[in-house]
């Protein structure tokens, strides 16, 4: 009730950025195996290498497992909690007096079990906020990691051209 809306993601964009767009009326991006166009075996051998052994783009990937795994548990919050237990108490008398007389014991065997169940209510969208920052944290960390590889891709063209 009392959040703010979220703001519009559109950007005003330039007008050298719009003459760019015509330039490309359907907007397409180029493929992500653009170097392929070359038709070069070496090239394409170096380009699956660098993107299987590379540690940037392997760190970057492992940001985006950890974020995704931060984003699952910010939601926890927005769900309900359960717990449980459960005790078994086993006990035995002797069965003997203080006149030394025996009555065989007795056994006694006790269960007890408990469950519960708790939920905050997100009245004030802070849950809920929390759980949308997290998962637009691990976009922009997809977003990282595809910099990564692109700036990994674009390196090895470079010298392998040069």
């Amino acid at each position: 009730i009392l959040t703010k809306d979220l703001p519009d993601p559109a950007l005003d964009i330039p007008e050298g950025y719009k003459a760019a767009r015509l330039a490309n009326p359907n907007g397409a991006t180029p493929t992500l195996d653009w170097w392929r166009g070359f038709r070069s075996r070496e090239l394409t051998q170096l380009m699956e290498e660098a993107q299987t052994v590379n540690l940037d783009i392997a760190a970057a990937t492992s940001r985006i497992m950890q974020a995704d795994a931060q984003a699952r548990i910010t939601g926890a919050a927005l769900l309900p909690s359960v717990s449980g237990s459960g005790q078994e108490t086993y006990s035995r008398t002797s069965g003997s007096s203080s006149s030394g007389l025996t009555n065989g014991g007795r056994e006694v065997v006790t269960y007890s079990a408990s469950l519960s169940a708790s939920y905050e209510i997100d009245f004030w969208g802070k849950n809920r906020d929390a759980a949308l920052a997290a998962e637009e944290t691990s976009t922009a960390n997809r977003f990282d990691r595809d910099v990564v590889a692109l700036t990994t891709m674009a390196a090895v063209a470079n010298a392998y051209f040069q």
